[in-house]
C-alpha cells in the first residue's frame, strides 16, 4: 500500500483517527507541567489532532505528512479553529530538521513507517531539532502487535504501512541520549478508527538536557 491508498482513507473519511489527541500525549504533558510556548513539530501529523491540541497549549506547531489529503484538511482545520498550525507534504524519509529548534517534537506511529535505517536516522535528526530542555514524545507499534504478529484479535486496516514493528526496551534505546521521563509497553484496544482492534506499542517521553 502507498501514500494514494493513505489519501484515499482521508478522502473518504473527515477525521480518520478522529479529533481526540492521544491520551498519553495529554497525560505526560500534564504530569510533568510543561507549559505552552516555542515551536512544536507532529511527525507523520495527519488530519493535525496533536497538532491541534499542542497548538491549543500555547505552541506554534508545524506538522509534516506523506499525505497531501491530510496535511489539506489539516489547514482547513486550522483555518476554521484560528490556531497555530502549518503543515507541509513532505517523505518522513526525507525530513532534514533544522537543530535546536523546537520546543516539542512528536512522532506517533511515525518511525514505525520507515524502515530500521531510516527510521534511526530519523531519530537522530529529531533528538537534534531539539532545543535544550525541549520535550520529545514518540509512539510506535511493537513486534507483539497483531499486525505483525498475525495473532490477538483483528488487524488494523492500516497496518499494511508499517514498516519495522519495534523490539520491547527499543524505543527507549533509540532515544537514549535523552532523559527519559516516562516509558510505556502495552496491549490494549482500539476503537478510534475502523472496527475494534488490538495493538502493541511502546511509548517515550523525554527530555532533551541543557547544556
Amino acid at each position: 500500500m502507498g501514500i494514494a491508498n493513505f489519501d484515499a482513507f482521508y478522502r473518504s473519511n473527515g477525521s480518520f483517527y478522529g479529533d481526540r489527541p492521544a491520551l498519553s500525549l495529554m497525560y505526560f504533558l500534564d504530569k510533568f507541567d510543561v507549559r505552552g510556548g516555542g515551536q512544536g513539530l507532529d511527525l507523520a501529523c495527519g488530519q493535525g489532532r496533536n497538532a491541534f491540541y499542542l497548538a491549543s497549549r500555547g505552541f506554534s506547531m508545524y506538522g509534516v505528512d506523506e499525505s497531501s489529503e491530510a496535511v489539506s484538511r489539516m489547514g482547513e482545520l486550522a483555518d476554521q479553529r484560528r490556531l497555530s498550525v502549518c503543515g507541509k507534504v513532505v517523505n518522513l524519509a526525507d525530513l532534514e530538521i533544522e537543530p535546536q529548534s523546537y520546543r516539542i517534537i512528536v512522532a506517533y506511529t511515525a518511525l514505525d513507517h520507515l524502515d530500521a535505517a531510516a527510521g534511526e536516522r530519523l531519530a537522530q535528526s529529531m533528538m537534534a531539532g531539539l532545543e535544550p530542555g525541549g520535550y520529545l514524545f514518540a509512539a510506535v507499534f511493537m513486534v507483539d502487535d497483531p499486525g505483525c504478529s498475525g495473532r490477538g484479535g483483528d488487524v488494523s486496516e492500516t497496518a499494511a504501512y508499517v514498516r519495522h514493528y519495534y523490539r520491547p526496551g527499543e524505543l527507549r534505546e533509540q532515544f537514549s541520549a535523552l532523559a527519559p521521563l516516562a516509558y510505556q509497553e502495552e496491549y490494549a484496544l482500539d476503537i478510534s478508527h475502523g472496527r475494534p482492534h488490538h495493538h502493541s506499542m511502546a511509548r517515550l517521553f523525554a527530555c532533551k538536557q541543557a547544556a
